[in-house]
């Protein structure tokens, strides 16, 4: 028989302000849920329902208003900010917004137009951005995520060693622009190379 993980209701109510913390888009329509469900699996944390997150944030209470979720779930969510388990979450030492990222930090505008800055998260996960310039780059080539398609276009104002790299703005042909979040559970890994200023132009 499968158990449930107990967790009371404040260390939910601390754990779903954490994970709306760090998340770069507000929890507050259907959509939200959906894609906080298509972040968690892109992620590798898990693969929790639309439904059931609707469920956690009370959005629907269709099996009571003292729902709580399983121990599967729970981790999923824990993951997804940067910890192991509930265990690890409730007794790390809060508040979490003072918590700091160690590794080097990069400001977009500090870049040479056409820099190639690839990005590494996991589970497997590549990225690699070519940067036109004003914060906004071109997404070139992506491996096993869903987070950015080849072809958008993003806005990303710094990248950080081992944190996660927001994108206030992706902008991709046929739709509104979004937000999207890369390395949210593990934090990226970044390389830059910069252009060649001996390479000949291609302007006349």
């Amino acid at each position: 028989m499968k158990t449930r993980k107990s967790i009371d209701t404040e260390q939910l109510q601390r754990l779903k302000e954490e994970v709306e913390r760090r998340l770069p888009f507000p929890i507050k329509s259907p959509d939200d849920y959906s894609r906080l469900s298509d972040l968690l699996k892109d992620e590798g944390c898990g693969t929790v329902s639309a439904t059931t997150l609707k469920r956690i944030w009370g959005y629907i209470s269709d099996v009571g208003s003292d729902y709580r979720p399983n121990a599967y779930t729970i981790t999923a969510l824990c993951r997804l900010i940067g910890f192991r388990d509930i265990e690890e979450f409730t007794a790390s030492d809060f508040p979490v917004q003072s918590r700091e990222y160690n590794g080097t930090f990069v400001e977009s505008r500090s870049l040479p137009k056409d820099s190639i800055v690839e990005l590494r998260w996991q589970p497997n996960r590549v990225c690699t951005l070519q940067y036109l310039g004003n914060t906004l780059f071109k997404v070139i080539s992506v491996e096993n995520s869903t987070t950015l398609r080849e072809g958008d276009e993003v806005e990303c104002g710094c990248f950080t060693q081992h944190a996660p790299v927001y994108f206030p703005r992706v902008f991709r042909e046929g739709s509104h622009p979004m937000t999207a979040i890369a390395g949210a559970a593990s934090g990226i890994t970044f390389s830059i190379t910069e252009p060649d200023p001996e390479a000949p132009s291609d302007a006349p």
